[in-house]
């Protein structure tokens, strides 16, 4: 045998692959997946933005001991409702791993987008197929709707949305192994498993059984028997799966009610029932998701403050809002019929992945009426169902080619404004001083959005600005109670007592003071540190150690109560405070912080230096 025919036989071997519907199929997810990745390729070298800060620089069981083992339960972030515990452990396993590098963390949330894209083909290409049809132009388009869809940004750029892209994961996942198992029983466990492990990273999952059972109503279901035969045979072929949805359901509530204490803490029946502005409101909500849906040019802003709408003060307004909602909302009866089945689906499952987030549940967790990454899921079946949906339709586009080609004109623009999109929003999601810039300046008024910029400017060292901003805020009687804290650390910092004294107090007069674990642990922690500065050692060690007792694992807390011991001429326990903040700093600050320990211990003053009022230095 010729061993030189061998690259030859290889060659003719791939080249007959890729003539092969398989082979064609490769090709095809293989340029979406890299067309994808290039638009998003800047992503790796992006910062930690957001929560990002908080959670991966200030969290020291992140990074050292067993706490994770308990905080993947209950208490990340210092939540009360959430319940995410797979991508919390993935949080430990990444801090771990890359020691709390930004970079490999985006890689990571970059690859989820990937696999998610490819999901939404494989599951786009099979819907189509238990159609009849075919067309991988469709499905790559598909891949793309989703892969660049403008509004989906910050759920590749922001880590924090590891939790919406693993919940989507396992939902894609649940429905193709729904497809692709043929016997009742291994499918019904292994899409239950899909289900639980969902809701294990978003509580946006609970919609999911509602949804099998859509995509079985559409492929397993007896298409051309009456309805009510038609639901008899789904409920006769299929109720393993339902059952043991239900059992993987049960079982996370009562998981989630062992390790929380509730599973929808202080919800009454009264409040779920909506008056007049709730509902004008839940329409509102529900027509703003189709938008950011169909990617439309919407404001990409991070933050949508509930104080910039007002409802319930025009009959007329409510019924120009609610008329269209429902009659959208209607549009789901579709799915019982022949002709459109697939439209109905899609709208249904779209306002069931939404429910959540409609507002049928008072309250707003952060401020904002919305957020574009709360429809990750809905976006993502979109897609899924688009080809099919397309198909459906295509009938209305028999009459002339010169109609087919303006839907395809339309598709292509829409995916040179989705590019575009994206590339001019990555970079303002990369960097947190010029998120919070950009929150600003769309919603000047929004305390979240001063307060997380007054912050941002402190970090990036723009003393000037952030101290600019918390006169501005005081001067302005902004009811914001982070401008006021971040202003506390900043004036103590540059040693401005006056605005120490100012912020210090409307913190202390801020309704979320000692109902706010966070404000509260740092409130004492900073005010130890004032105390140290204004010469008062036992003062500043009882504030410190108030500090410690919210958060013992702040590495900071320990470095400022070892200075305050040894001003106090307790060397042991200064020692153990200094060893104790180096063993909590995130590993790319050890060696920093284990300089700086050496330097108080030896009887330096490195914090405690005495308050000599002076102008912040220029900004860099």
């Amino acid at each position: 045998m010729d061993s030189h025919a061998h690259p030859e036989n290889r060659k003719s071997r791939m080249m007959v692959f890729f003539q092969t519907p398989r082979g064609r199929t490769a090709v095809n997810m293989l340029i979406v997946l890299v067309a994808v990745f290039l638009v998003y390729r800047p992503v790796l070298d992006a910062g930690f933005v957001w929560d990002d800060l908080l959670n991966f620089q200030h969290r020291a069981w992140l990074y050292h001991g067993d706490l994770w083992k308990q905080y993947i339960f209950t208490g990340f972030n210092d939540w009360q409702l959430y319940f995410r515990p797979l991508v919390v452990a993935l949080f430990v396993l990444q801090a771990r791993l890359f020691d709390g590098a930004p970079e490999p963390m985006h890689a990571v949330t970059l690859g989820m987008q990937l696999i998610n894209v490819a999901l939404v083909m494989v599951l786009a290409q099979r819907t189509m197929r238990e159609a009849g049809k075919r067309n991988l132009l469709l499905v790559a388009l598909a891949g793309l709707m989703f892969g660049l869809h403008p509004m989906l940004v910050e759920t590749v750029v922001w880590i924090g949305c590891q939790f919406d892209q693993m919940q989507v994961m396992f939902a894609l996942l649940g429905l193709l192994f729904n497809f692709y198992i043929r016997k009742r029983w291994p499918r019904a466990i292994i899409v239950a498993a899909c289900f639980f492990l969902s809701a294990c990273s978003k509580e946006s999952a609970a919609a999911y059984p509602a949804i099998v059972m859509i995509f079985d109503w559409l492929f397993r279901g007896a298409r051309h028997a009456t309805l009510m035969d038609r639901a008899r045979l789904l409920m006769r072929e299929n109720w393993p799966s339902y059952i043991m949805l239900l059992i993987a359901g049960v079982a996370y509530l009562c998981l989630r009610k062992i390790m929380m204490g509730s599973v929808a803490s202080d919800v009454t029946l009264p409040m779920l029932i909506p008056d007049g502005a709730r509902v004008e409101e839940i329409a509102y909500v529900y027509l703003k998701y189709w938008s950011v849906i169909a990617g439309v040019p919407l404001e990409l802003n991070p933050l949508h403050p509930v104080e910039n709408y007002s409802f319930g003060t025009s009959t007329s307004t409510l019924l120009l809002r609610l008329v269209p909602a429902l009659a959208l909302a209607a549009a789901g009866l579709l799915v019982l019929t022949q002709r459109f089945c697939f439209t109905g689906a899609w709208v249904t499952i779209v306002g069931l992945y939404l429910f959540p987030v409609l507002g049928f549940f008072p309250g707003h967790f952060d401020g904002s009426l919305y957020h574009e990454r709360y429809a990750v899921g809905a976006i993502a079946l979109t897609a899924v169902l688009l080809p099919s949906v397309l198909h459906e339709w295509a009938c209305l586009l028999q009459p002339g080619a010169g109609l087919r080609r303006v839907v395809m004109i339309l598709a292509l623009a829409w995916l040179a404004w989705a590019v575009a999109s994206v590339r001019v929003t990555l970079p303002l999601w990369s960097n947190d001083l010029a998120l919070w810039r950009w929150a600003s300046s769309a919603h000047p008024q929004s305390s979240l959005a001063a307060g997380n910029l007054i912050s941002a400017e402190i970090n990036a060292g723009n003393l000037q600005s952030a101290y600019r901003r918390v006169r501005e805020a005081l001067d302005q009687n902004l009811d914001c109670d982070y401008c006021y804290l971040n202003g506390f650390d900043l004036a103590v910092t540059i040693g401005d007592l006056s605005l120490a004294n100012a912020t210090k107090q409307r913190v202390r007069e801020s309704r979320e003071f000692m109902r706010d674990r966070s404000m509260t642990q740092t409130y004492w922690r900073i005010a130890g540190f004032l105390e140290m500065r204004l010469g008062n050692p036992n003062e500043a060690e009882q504030m410190l150690r108030e500090s410690l007792k919210l958060e013992d694992s702040e590495s900071l807390s320990h470095l400022l109560l070892a200075e305050t011991l040894v001003a106090l001429g307790q060397l042991d326990e200064a020692r153990d405070e200094a060893e104790r903040a180096v063993q909590l700093a995130p590993p790319l600050d050890q060696n920093e912080v284990q300089h700086m320990v050496e330097f108080i211990l030896a009887g330096n003053v490195m914090y405690g230096q005495p308050m000599q009022p002076a102008e912040p230095a220029a900004d860099n």
